[in-house]
């Protein structure tokens, strides 16, 4: 009987040592997944980089465009902010129809695009809300639309896709 505590006391470090080992091959396992056979870079970055060339270059003539035209500081009231910013409005929308026009892209790439562009489409919506409130409300802050996850909002993860993808002249104009 004195020996089933001493057994007991085996069995255990025993298994606590199973344990651990099994513990440290797994961490090891992990680590040399992560480091050696995980892919690489962020998933949004285009594998193609002729389009984020030609979208950068489209965003760019929009953004000229759009810096020619009024700026908030220079409306008198917020119905001609309105104004101003339903013409810059109908700049970004052309801007985007122009990048759903740019061939080019892997099928991934393409499913990318596809889904910036939807973000650019909720962003036009926001613009207009923003202006419509401008005229009947008068002087206030736009509301941008949140993701569904909370964690931020669309225009968040539509100036993300652009950073990732070296179009740093396709971020949001910045104009509301």
């Amino acid at each position: 009987m004195t020996d089933a505590p001493g057994r007991l006391s085996t069995r255990a470090t025993t298994a606590l040592r199973v344990f651990l080992t099994l513990l440290v091959v797994a961490m090891a396992v992990l680590w040399f997944y992560a480091f050696f056979l995980a892919p690489s870079g962020n998933p949004d970055r285009m594998e193609d980089r002729t389009w984020p060339e030609a979208a950068q270059a489209r965003c760019q003539s929009s953004r000229d465009e759009i810096s020619r035209l009024p700026t908030a500081r220079q409306a008198a009231t917020p119905a001609q902010r309105a104004d101003d910013l339903d013409e810059a409005t109908l700049v970004v929308r052309r801007m985007v129809d122009a990048l759903n026009q740019i061939p080019g892209g892997t099928d991934h790439d393409l499913s990318l695009v596809a889904h910036w562009l939807d973000d650019w489409e909720v962003y036009i919506t926001d613009r207009l809300n923003h202006a419509k409130r401008l005229r009947t409300e008068g002087d206030v802050k736009p509301l941008m639309t949140a993701l569904a996850s909370g964690a931020g909002s669309v225009l968040e993860r539509m100036n993300g896709f652009a950073r990732v993808n070296d179009m740093e002249a396709c971020l949001d104009p910045g104009d509301m």
